[in-house]
């Protein structure tokens, strides 16, 4: 009788009113490193693992890891936000990179299991490689890790960002890659077969069941992955230098330049400042134009006397203006995209005042940028530059010298700088709706040229009532339409439905 008179239909609605969503951890692994032995002060030997997160959850891992007589060690792991004052807050990117370090049981684990329960099945472990330490023959005196290219259409100024930070000091330059014009690539790939450029996979975070990292990480995770690139240099940098490569490290005076001239001057500064962990320094927006098109372009034919065609960057004022970061690589743990994040052993951060030093914002920026202001003569720069290539040409760009070349394409930049514009004006009300990352910038050109990018695939398992995911593999492809990179997918799982 009761069954024929209840409506089931009502007491589930009914029932709705008291379900809550459960808001699952789900961590996204980005890169595992081995801590150098060198920077620890207590015995035992560690790992640092490199997540994403949503930052309105606490995070808690645990880590497994044997040696080779199948001897374990669960350890507890110490979690911190890689910027904990800039971005922490408030929630306006409300998913952030964080470290994890833990404790293994020997230095020479390959692997380690991560779970989010302290005595976790091993359905509830997901295995984590770690990376393996690169080391050089000897140690670079100045790294320089650029930003991610995504989008990234122009070889005119990532070349002319290349050749300035090697004629100035720098001795191998890392960059990221997720999605590139084939010509830009090609470039880069024969300056990795000389030992000056190592590329490195930045690939798109998978989309989760009710949530897009992607659109909540600032600026497509430039901060996510300048410290992925410190904790890679680590085992063979003593300097690094972290900047998008249109921004560089140039002598306020470009006129007296002289070779190595950056590497002189930080090595200075550390010596004058011997507790500084890592250098801020300022940059100054400079005007810049870019040489015409040509209906045939080869690297035969390029030059650098366009350089003498940039003849202002800004005044240092008394306010501060946005800033660079070069760091010793064995002080710091993570960087911000202008500032230190996590300093090691009692480390400062120190600012470099700008008459002393500053970087030049060479963005190809569609306005005539500091005009009047401080006038620069690039004549120098240029002849340097020029020089320099002439010996790349016989070098390790020999193979592409010759080769007809797609033309530069500016643009993706010009669209996102005017949403960049938009999305700042919308700061000033205090009330925003989106974090600043170009996956809300709407690019309404599609563009012509060839472009590939990384792509990849993933895997995850259920951790007690939370997820943990991991890359399983990556590979260069052909781009999607626009010179983006494709959404990964996941391959992998140790539970029914998707994180």
């Amino acid at each position: 009788m009761w069954y024929r008179t209840t409506n089931l239909w009502t007491l589930k609605n009914m029932g709705d009113n008291f379900i809550s969503k459960a808001h699952l951890r789900r961590e996204i692994v980005i890169g595992a490193f081995h801590r150098q032995k060198q920077e620890q002060n207590v015995k035992g030997s560690f790992v640092v693992v490199q997540f994403i997160g949503d930052t309105l959850l606490p995070h808690d891992l645990y880590c497994t890891s044997f040696n080779k007589n199948g001897n374990k060690l669960i350890s507890h792991a110490l979690i911190q936000r890689i910027h904990q004052g800039k971005r922490g807050a408030n929630d306006v990117c409300s998913w952030a990179g964080h470290i994890a370090e833990c404790e293994v049981i020997t230095d020479d684990v390959d692997t380690i299991g991560l779970s989010t329960v302290s005595s976790p099945e091993s359905s509830e472990i997901l295995t984590i490689p770690i990376e393996k330490p690169h080391v050089e023959e000897k140690k670079h005196k100045l790294v320089v890790c650029v930003a991610p290219m995504y989008i990234y259409t122009d070889w005119k100024i990532m070349v002319t960002g290349i050749e300035t930070w090697l004629a100035l000091g720098a001795t191998k330059i890392i960059v990221p890659i997720q999605s590139i014009a084939n010509i830009s690539m090609n470039i880069l790939q024969q300056y990795e077969r000389d030992g000056i450029v190592t590329t490195r996979p930045w690939p798109k975070w998978p989309v989760l069941s009710d949530t897009n990292p992607n659109g909540l990480v600032l600026s497509r995770g430039i901060e996510e992955s300048h410290v992925n690139c410190l904790h890679f240099v680590k085992p063979f940098a003593e300097l690094v230098a972290f900047t998008d490569i249109d921004d560089m490290l140039i002598p306020p005076d470009p006129s007296k330049i002289q070779g190595g001239d950056n590497l002189v001057l930080l090595q200075n500064l550390f010596s004058e400042h011997p507790q500084a962990g890592s250098l801020l320094f300022e940059h100054r927006d400079v005007q810049f134009v870019l040489p015409p098109e040509k209906q045939t372009e080869t690297l035969s034919k390029f030059t650098f006397d366009f350089l003498h065609n940039t003849q202002w960057k800004q005044n240092c004022f008394i306010w501060r203006m946005k800033t660079r970061v070069v760091v010793n690589a064995s002080r710091v743990d993570t960087v911000n995209m202008h500032e230190t994040g996590i300093h090691r052993m009692g480390y400062v951060q120190v600012r470099v005042p700008c008459r002393k030093g500053h970087f030049y914002h060479l963005r190809h920026s569609y306005k005539n940028t500091a005009t009047g202001q401080w006038k620069v003569d690039m004549t120098n720069l240029s002849d340097m530059l020029n020089k320099q290539w002439q010996n790349r040409l016989t070098g390790p760009l020999e193979p592409l010298a010759n080769e007809v070349l797609a033309k530069s394409a500016t643009e993706s930049f010009e669209d996102l700088d005017k949403c960049v514009m938009k999305v700042t004006d919308e700061h000033f009300t205090l009330k925003v709706s989106r974090c600043m990352t170009p996956h809300v910038c709407f690019t309404r050109r599609a563009t012509n040229s060839s472009c590939v990018a990384t792509d990849a695939n993933y895997g995850f398992a259920r951790s007690g009532s939370d997820f943990i995911i991991n890359t399983l593999d990556t590979q260069l492809v052909s781009s999607t339409m626009n010179c983006d990179a494709p959404l990964p997918r996941f391959t992998s799982g140790s539970h029914f439905y998707l994180p």
